[in-house]
């Protein structure tokens, strides 16, 4: 990177984190985030963003990573184990919802099946913009409709169901481990790099909670992340989300914008008021956390709003990463059958 380039990163930086603390002195949900966004998004269409965002959206995930393995216990682990049915699944519902909804979207958006199930598809955005890539779909709608949808999920979920703020007391444990923090930290990060360059899914968030669950498995108690950090990494995810959000993008695709908002909003109405009720039947979780982990949101998106929120974040990354697992598994043999019957755009 150029000198203007790493000038530019910092100054979106702290324009991000300038928003997030007003953003914080209003009381609003999720406001380090929510503020961090809005003032990337600013930033990025007047000012200009250069720089490598990806790496700030990295050291993101990797804290929030930390911070979600300090909640884990043996007894968490074992209500994740007992969950898994109930993961599998609403992340089944969620992607047999995201292959109903490309239909509709192909035709909303003026595109190819392809590019439309890849953008319905419920996986994370640089997964399926890289699959977009390597097969000839339109990977700058597909960018433009899973933006749109974890900005809504971000956005609405923190007022539809506000603060836990019992979840955030019954964690603290005064006698945990710092030096088993900074494991998850460092070792997350080296098994972050290697994985990484193995196609390994969500590696900046998975790889610090795998080496808490191993922590957690030896009762291992991980001392909690300071509460400055975790405003550090909301103000990092939510300045990569809102470095996203480029009006010369939306300009070049409007129709996918369109559809992003009516299908995606379909897609989250549906899992959140449809799906949470039935599924609490089922699991014995708060609204907020079942919310959050059922949303077709981005899993280092999800699991920062959970720590903000006060949700069992633990329990959110369960049901997200299944969710995005199950949907890499099934998007290339979808996309096979989708091409075979692909027609072009109408004119």
């Amino acid at each position: 990177m150029t000198l203007s380039a790493n000038l530019q990163l910092a100054g979106g930086i702290l324009a991000s984190a300038i928003c997030g603390w007003l953003a914080s002195l209003t009381g609003i949900p999720l406001a380090w985030i929510l503020g961090a966004m809005a003032g990337s998004a600013i930033y990025a269409n007047t000012i200009g963003l250069g720089g490598k965002t990806k790496y700030m959206r990295r050291l993101g995930q990797l804290l929030i990573g930390a911070a979600t393995a300090a909640v884990l216990t043996p007894d968490i682990l074992g209500e994740l184990l007992s969950y898994l049915p109930a993961m599998v699944a609403a992340a089944i519902v969620a992607n047999a919802l995201g292959v109903l909804l490309a239909f509709p979207l192909a035709k909303i958006a003026n595109v190819d099946r392809k590019s439309a199930l890849l953008s319905t598809l419920p996986a994370g955005m640089s997964e399926m913009a890289s699959l977009a890539r390597e097969t000839g779909a339109q990977a700058d709608v597909v960018m433009v409709v899973h933006t749109l949808r974890v900005v809504m999920i971000v956005v609405l979920v923190p007022f539809l169901f506000g603060i836990d703020r019992s979840a955030i007391q019954a964690t603290i444990d005064p006698s945990a481990s710092v030096l088993a923090l900074f494991a998850c930290l460092i070792g997350g990060l080296v098994l972050s790099i290697v994985t990484s360059k193995l196609g390994v899914l969500n590696p900046w968030v998975i790889m610090p909670m795998a080496v808490g669950i191993v922590l957690a498995s030896l009762d291992i108690s991980i001392a909690q992340m300071p509460w400055g950090v975790l405003v550090v990494a909301q103000i990092l995810i939510g300045f990569s989300l809102g470095a996203r959000l480029k009006k010369e993008d939306f300009a070049r695709v409007p129709r996918a914008a369109l559809a992003a908002i009516i299908c995606s909003g379909g897609l989250i109405a549906i899992m959140i008021f449809g799906f949470v009720p039935i599924l609490r039947l089922f699991v014995d979780e708060t609204p907020v956390s079942l919310a959050l982990g059922v949303a077709p949101g981005g899993l280092g998106e999800m699991i920062a709003s959970a720590k903000a929120l006060g949700a069992a974040s633990a329990i959110v990354a369960g049901f997200q990463f299944t969710r995005s697992f199950l949907t890499n598994v099934i998007a290339p043999p979808l996309l096979v059958r989708f091409a075979a019957n692909t027609k072009g755009p109408t004119p």
